[in-house]
């Protein structure tokens, strides 16, 4: 059966018009197919038309962060093993150990830990060459992966030359939970205990345990072992919890013409189940009339870093493209997205310095933009919308390096494959979107500490498809994604790639509320593309100076002045310098 299709704007027919350059504003038009019964006049598509909105794209990108602290790193302090006090006062005494008797050693190679003594033997030597070698011995455990194991020498009479060296391997047996854990108590306890199985403790199971325990919602974690007691290698550690039960962020920005703020507010562990419930709001409404309302739930699951997550949000606005009048539409509409999903993710590897992540899940969206006629005409309004439903599979990838000068550099991958199914409800309604897309994404990041306090950071993202998104998929630049001297959502497309690149200088500073100024020069460039047909307005550049101020706890402000040195930027005539303000502010 045949349908008769409204006249709409479909999504085509929206990334061929041009917003061309003139004086005031740029040019626009849109392929209006008409029903038969319905309306007799159609508008002709211009040459090189692009009627994309200066507001595509996923508009939730667009929208300012409100930082979260990273995760609190677990503070982990092994104690030594303090040299026996009847040998303090023996360090200089000599004797000539005619056998060295060795005990205690199980997992490395004995024969290595003896050939440290062997020199010492039958020749003279000092109670203090005799610690030494021990502590190579303890080095030796330490480089092979061994946090609380060591080598003593302990008090004895060495009777008949023999000098006894114990070997202790050293292991958690028990652990304690002190602080204010509130109901976390048990689920930290037992997360920590994962360490009574390595026997003796390896440093990469510490080092994960620890990361686990990092990754737990709204606690600060010190964990304190002291050296084992008995030559069985037993130890007991106590983990001292700081726990915030609830955490209060603010992300806000001025990005002309107008201020945005995101606020949040997150619960964290209010049950023994450990969750998190973040919601946030977006305040002031501004001239665009934009709402948005979300709600993030983080549930651990085990005790071996799985995550679960739920997330719902709802953004709409009333944004203004004054290409619409010269096509007789009213210069602003209305736009809607509405997305819900889960996904669990899992820490493969998990240290000190490494961090690889995998993340699988699956999300519904919903994309509505309404347009209405200015002019007397049935219908009054169209209306595009899709619904659609992905999977998605995800992999990031963190290494840190410090460098002897205690010199940092941190490189993180994000790759992403999404899925879109058609099924399960999935729709569009006056849209030629493809509700089976498959699309790849990629963002990749660079920042290396310098010698004096300079810095460098090189920052790339992409993504590619060969079908037709749906708005929420879109791919968009503009503000801090590689357009700083643009709107945020200037630009956006099917596919496309931004790079930028920034060098600054950190001043430290001594006042009780301004700890760190760091001046800084940004460049960045993006492009994109449509699938639907080519675009005019599709590059973006910009060259930036700016300032970030912060007291290392509580608030980053960053200022800029950055100019556009590409594409004219939408709605405007010049490519004059923009102002951009961005505040980030976490209360714990």
């Amino acid at each position: 059966m045949n349908r008769q299709v409204l006249p709409s704007i479909t999504n085509e027919s929206r990334s061929r018009m041009q917003l061309s350059k003139s004086k005031c504003y740029r040019r626009a038009a849109v392929i209006m197919v008409s029903g038969a019964c319905l309306l007799t006049t159609s508008y002709p598509l211009p040459a090189h038309a692009d009627a994309r909105s200066p507001v595509q794209g996923n508009p939730i990108d667009t929208l300012p962060k409100a930082e979260a602290p990273p995760s609190a790193p677990v503070t982990i302090n092994v104690q030594t093993q303090a040299v026996d006090p009847a040998l303090q006062n023996l360090l200089a005494s000599h004797l000539t150990p005619s056998r060295f008797q060795i005990a205690g050693v199980k997992t490395l190679p004995f024969e290595q830990v003896a050939a440290l003594f062997a020199p010492l033997a039958n020749r003279d030597t000092t109670v203090a060459e005799l610690l030494a070698a021990a502590n190579k011995v303890t080095q030796m455990y330490q480089d092979q992966g061994y946090p609380l194991s060591f080598a003593f020498i302990p008090a004895q009479s060495f009777e008949g030359n023999v000098v006894v060296v114990t070997v202790v391997e050293g292991y958690v047996k028990n652990v304690k939970v002190e602080g204010n854990p509130g109901g976390s108590e048990e689920r930290l306890k037992r997360v920590a205990e994962q360490l009574q199985q390595d026997r003796p403790l390896r440093r990469a199971t510490f080092e994960r345990v620890a990361g686990i325990l990092s990754l737990q919602p709204g606690v600060k974690i010190v964990a304190n072992v002291a050296p084992p007691t008995t030559t069985d290698g037993a130890a007991d550690m106590v983990l001292t919890v700081t726990r915030r039960p609830i955490t209060v962020g603010v992300g806000a920005d001025y990005r002309q013409p107008g201020i945005r703020g995101l606020l949040t507010a997150s619960t964290n562990g209010l049950t023994p189940l450990g969750e998190q419930v973040t919601v946030s709001t977006l305040q002031p409404s501004g001239p665009q009339d934009e709402k948005y309302y979300a709600i993030n739930y983080v549930q651990p699951i085990g005790t071996d870093g799985l995550l679960a997550r739920l997330n719902w949000s709802d953004y709409r606005a009333k944004p203004e493209n004054s290409a619409l009048e010269n096509i007789q539409f009213q210069n602003r509409y209305q736009t809607k997205t509405v997305r819900a999903g889960g996904s669990l993710s899992y820490p493969v590897i998990l240290d000190n310095t490494h961090n690889l992540t995998v993340t699988g899940g699956a999300y519904a969206a919903e994309n509505t933009q309404v347009y209405t006629r200015s002019v007397p005409v049935t219908p009054m309004s169209i209306q595009l919308s899709s619904q659609v439903r992905v999977l998605s599979a995800e992999v990031a990838w963190t290494d840190v390096k410090t460098s002897p000068e205690k010199l940092q550099q941190t490189r993180q991958l994000n790759v992403g494959v999404y899925k879109g199914v058609d099924a399960l409800g999935a729709k569009r309604e006056n849209s030629n979107v493809d509700l089976g897309f498959t699309r790849v994404t990629m963002q990749a990041a660079q920042s290396n500490q310098l010698p004096g306090g300079f810095g460098v950071a090189v920052a790339v993202g992409t993504q590619y498809s060969s079908n037709i998104l749906p708005t929420s998929e879109q791919i968009g630049f503009g503000g801090k994604l590689f357009g700083l001297a643009y709107p945020a959502g200037e630009l956006a497309g099917d596919k496309g790639w931004g790079i930028s690149a920034e060098i600054n200088r950190r001043f430290p500073v001594s006042y009780t509320y301004l700890k760190s100024v760091q001046p800084y020069f940004l460049v960045d460039h993006s492009r994109i593309y449509s699938n639907a047909g080519p675009l005019i307005h599709d590059t973006l550049g910009s060259v930036a100076l700016g300032v970030r101020f912060s007291d290392g706890r509580y608030y980053t402000l960053d200022l800029s002045l950055a100019k556009p040195v590409a594409d004219v930027p939408v709605n405007s005539s010049s490519r004059s310098p923009r102002v951009n303000a961005s505040y980030s502010y976490q209360l714990d």
